[in-house]
């Protein structure tokens, strides 16, 4: 409305006019193909054309996606994406000519499953935007990220379902067969054997028995493959490995000899551990035999027979014991092995005459305790009452000053604080005890045989579980995989709870290799058969193939759980199976000892691990990763991981067309450029190109691929890299430490700095002025850090965190020298030595940055502050919800309740959050409140759990013969 004679309002009206003038005039020169129709087109004439274009309807609900529509539902589905508070959710358009007709590529943001689409040729923009458009709607559909109403899949995930997941199989709640005894003992049962082979045992420090030495030999009816050396603790201080070496030449036996064999085997089992079996040659799993000289005899000796000492068989053969009268020459009574005829338990090495003592003299006060006390005579007889009182003995035999053999438990462990304390001088009479024909030596390595047995059991299953699954591992790495030491062995930490003595190492460390070359093989895997998926694909597909129910579902189809070591030397399993038991401590059970054990999910998933870990450290002198490529296939169980060797992964590769395209010339100048910072040559410099185009740069600009495929790739084989520099560089260091220390050498802050200090950022191909910007700040503030830090290494870790772009562009830089170097992993490394290696030479320097690690900071405030021993910082992946992108979920349980949880792509930066939210809710607390507030009986309730694990223990494992 205009009022009237209103001169303010009439300028107006003519400034309006004016405008619209030069605005028409404007438009009417552009271009025909930039107007747009307005209401004097022909409206009939354009809705004919828009019939023209493509369409597609749900037949199920009859919703129809045409090009008009299309924009919409892309930019509705992309709203919804799940995002970070940092990320910008934006569609873009971008337009290029072909043979005068537009064509337009749509790029969605980072974290959507599908990144970009192109649209098809035509002469408007405006239909060349929805092309594009329409064609990533159709892919979305494709890939179920679009229901059947055309509306997103994704939806918001309810916490109590997050909880759920990270509480499955938290505790141990699955119990197991575990097996005792290789099936070797047991091979060829049933017959008596012909032929037997010769392996002998000897001690490097044989000193520490403190007796005359004698070489124990085993004979089986199979060879026993070549075993490592492993450690006894023979005596306070001093501990001695034992040799076993498996000799080639079977030994032909014969009735009389294997009879010989047998009795001087069953004479051990009577004298030293009071087991009386019946004599059965056909169920035999091993014999025992006396060995001449005492030195370590090598493997290729010709006539293994020659080492028995078959005279010290025939007079254990012929003297079922030594004989003692009141005239036996004083001199006879030293040196002997005596045995209690009444208790098994009581057994003595004789010293010599006490001639100063006599028989029903006072026990003298340094003797070892026992029952009886009452005289010399009295203490040596274990008779009970009623039969004491009616035993006679002679009151003038001789009195024979001996060393009491001690309840040692296991050998294996190191000599306990209780042990060491117990006295073990006695002072007997000969008369009632049993004089062994065994000699001292044997006697003395009979004792420790229990130990070396079991652990030769160890190695044997071991070995069983590798030829289940094919592969060829060292006997040490196989035993250690398998190993489970305590209930936490899995969660890395210090504080073991329920920790089991004499073991030897556990699975943590193998497994903390074994995961990562997990990583690295299927994401070559998985790279190599298909180059054409994007990145979340890849995410998706490895999370199948690596994730803990994957293996845990293998590893059940295998019984790998029979082959897990959760238990340490029991005295009561680790006799021969086979043979009927007479007398002695369990003689009256019947049938073969079925033992359980208690071994939770996420336990036996480290174990597939940590075997693949222990086939890589087989062949480490050598470099040599067929066998640890064999195990991820055998251990995986897909598809998409099928290969045995190396080599086989560059067979699966087929080289995708923008790969051997010809270059531009700008491409090859970047080749050339690039070549001058690290020296490699690349074959293919389009492939080059590829790990310096950012995923905002369109494809159709040098329809070449975003990096995004081979920083993919590329993390994996620096993980590798890295996590052997550590590895090796540290052997006695534990998975928390190396961890830790390996999120320097990974960290975008490190990888940003590389990327800058090799100049690759300047490279870098992007579209839009944000990504510019931020390269420059953060370059300007690292140059001016190294400059200000005097040569210090450490100096990036002050500034602040780079642009994801950086630390990217140097994963899929060395992605891009693997696959042009056709997957030659010794370029990797030549890359981390180089480039890397400088800065972590000194990994002391890092400490500060690995403690202030949240995940380690709140390791130590609730171990070292608050003494609490029951908590977990668990990460897994949650399921994929309608085709959702991979997201993880980690969580800090305390007392098996959550308190708090964090969400990102990887379990890395998932724990890092579910950290830092633990840390922020137990700033300031003390730590009475934190007891009163968790429940937490940790620092007082270690030796009240003690008892009831070991009663828990015996039923378990029951009284085996």
């Amino acid at each position: 409305m205009v009022e009237k004679g209103n001169a303010t309002h009439l300028q107006a009206v003519t400034d309006v006019r004016s405008a619209e003038v030069v605005m028409r005039n404007f438009c009417e020169s552009l271009p025909a193909d930039r107007l747009l129709q307005g209401n004097d087109c022909d409206l009939d004439s354009a809705l004919a054309k828009e019939r023209l274009l493509r369409t597609y309807t749900e037949v199920e609900t009859g919703a129809k996606l045409t090009y008009g529509s299309s924009m919409a539902v892309l930019a509705h589905f992309v709203g919804c994406l799940p995002h970070d508070n940092e990320t910008t959710l934006q569609v873009s358009y971008i337009m290029t000519v072909e043979h005068k007709q537009f064509v337009c590529e749509v790029i969605l943001p980072e974290n959507s499953p599908v990144r970009s689409a192109t649209g098809r040729p035509v002469g408007r923009k405006s239909i060349a935007k929805r092309s594009a458009a329409f064609e990533a709607c159709i892919l979305l559909r494709k890939g179920k990220h679009l229901d059947s109403n055309l509306l997103p899949t994704y939806h918001k995930q309810l916490p109590a379902m997050r909880n759920a997941l990270l509480a499955l199989n938290m505790k141990k709640t699955n119990a197991y067969d575990m097996r005792l005894k290789p099936c070797l003992w047991e091979d060829n049962w049933g017959r008596v054997p012909e032929t037997l082979y010769l392996t002998v045992i000897e001690l490097t420090t044989p000193e520490g028995l403190r007796r005359p030495y004698k070489p124990l030999a085993m004979l089986t009816r199979t060879r026993l493959p070549a075993l490592p050396p492993f450690l006894l603790h023979l005596d306070i201080g001093i501990t001695s490995d034992v040799v076993c070496s498996s000799l080639a030449t079977c030994i032909e036996v014969n009735a009389a000899s294997l009879a010989k064999l047998s009795a001087f085997t069953f004479r051990i089992f009577q004298d030293v551990f009071a087991k009386v079996y019946e004599v059965n040659q056909s169920r035999m799993s091993y014999w025992l035999a006396p060995v001449l000289g005492g030195r370590l005899i090598g493997l290729h000796d010709p006539f293994p027979e020659k080492l028995i000492d078959w005279e010290m068989l025939d007079f254990v053969h012929d003297n079922e014991q030594l004989e003692w009268t009141i005239d036996t020459p004083h001199s006879f009574l030293a040196d002997k092995f005596l045995v209690d005829r009444w208790d098994g338990g009581r057994r003595y090495f004789s010293v010599g005459i006490a001639p100063e003592l006599k028989a029903l003299d006072a026990v003298p006060p340094d003797t070892a305790p026992s029952k009886h006390m009452k005289n010399i005579l009295d203490y040596t007889v274990s008779l009970y009452a009623k039969s004491r009182a009616r035993a006679t003995w002679r009151h003038d035999q001789p009195v024979i000053l001996t060393q009491r053999v001690l309840h040692r438990r296991n050998w294996l462990d190191e000599i306990t604080e209780k042990e060491k304390v117990l006295r073990n001088k006695s002072y007997v009479c000969p008369e009632p005890l049993k004089f062994s024909a065994l000699p001292t030596g044997i006697a003395a390595m009979s004792l420790i045989f229990p130990a070396i047995v079991s652990r030769l059991d160890s190695y044997l299953v071991a070995l069983e579980a590798c030829q289940k699954l094919r592969l060829d591992i060292r006997p040490d790495l196989a035993l250690e995989a398998l190993t489970k030491d305590s209930d936490n062995t899995e969660e890395h930490r210090d504080e073991q709870i329920h920790f089991q003595r004499g073991m030897g190492k556990n699975y943590e460390r193998l497994e903390f290799i074994g995961d990562c070359f997990l990583k690295m093989a299927t994401s070559i895997s998985l790279f190599a058969q298909n180059p054409d998926n994007d990145e979340y694909e890849y995410h998706v597909k490895r999370m199948l193939l690596i994730c803990n129910k994957n293996l845990f579902n293998t590893a059940i189809k295998l019984k790998l759980y029979e082959y897990i070591r959760s238990q340490s030397f029991s005295r009561r399993t680790w006799y021969p199976e086979g043979l009927k038991l007479l007398e002695g401590k369990g003689h009256t059970k019947t049938g073969k000892e079925i033992v359980k054990h208690l071994l939770g999910d996420k336990t036996i998933a480290d174990v597939c691990e940590a075997l693949i870990g222990a086939a890589l450290l087989s062949y480490q002198d050598t470099g040599n990763m067929d066998m640890a490529v064999k195990a991820v296939t055998a251990l995986v169980s897909s598809s998409d991981h099928d290969v045995e060797t190396w080599k086989d992964y560059y067979k699966l590769y087929a080289k995708p067309a923008y790969q051997t395209a010809p270059a531009s010339a700008s491409q090859l100048d970047l080749a050339a450029q690039v070549e001058l910072k690290h020296d490699y040559h690349f074959k293919y410099p389009r492939l080059l190109r590829s790990a310096f185009i950012h995923p905002s740069y369109p494809f159709s600009w040098e329809k070449v691929p975003c990096y995004q495929r081979l920083e993919f790739l590329g993390d994996s084989l620096l993980d590798m890299a890295c996590i052997n520099f550590l590895f090796y560089r540290y052997p006695d260091r534990d998975p928390q430490w190396l961890t830790e220390h390996k999120m320097a050498m990974v960290s975008n802050k490190f990888l940003g700095a590389v990327c800058v200090k090799l100049g690759f950022h300047k490279h870098l191909r992007y579209n839009g002025s944000l990504v510019e910007y931020q390269i420059r700040d953060y370059v300007t503030e690292l140059v001016e850090a190294e400059r200000e830090a005097d040569g210090a290494r450490d100096y990036w870790t002050i500034v602040k965190n780079p642009p994801k772009c950086l630390p990217d562009v140097i994963e899929a830089y060395i992605g891009a020298v693997f696959v042009d170097a056709e997957f030659d992993y010794k370029e990797v490394e030549r890359f981390f030595d180089a480039h890397i290696t400088w800065f972590f030479e000194n990994m002391s320097i890092y400490d500060t940055f690995a403690n202030n690690h949240p995940t380690t900071f709140l390791n130590n405030l609730l171990t070292l502050t608050f003494g609490c021993t029951n908590y977990r910082v668990m990460a897994n992946e949650l399921p994929s919800i309608d085709g959702s992108p991979i997201r993880v979920i980690a969580a800090v349980m305390i007392h098996d309740d959550i308190v708090a949880e964090g969400t990102a792509s990887s379990g890395r930066y998932a724990k890092l959050k579910a950290s830092s939210n633990a840390l922020e809710l137990l700033k300031g607390m003390a730590p009475f409140e934190y007891r009163m507030q968790y429940h937490c009986d940790c620092s007082d309730g270690k030796e009240k759990e003690e008892l009831p694990r070991l009663e828990k223990l015996e039923e378990l494992v029951g009284s085996a013969i």
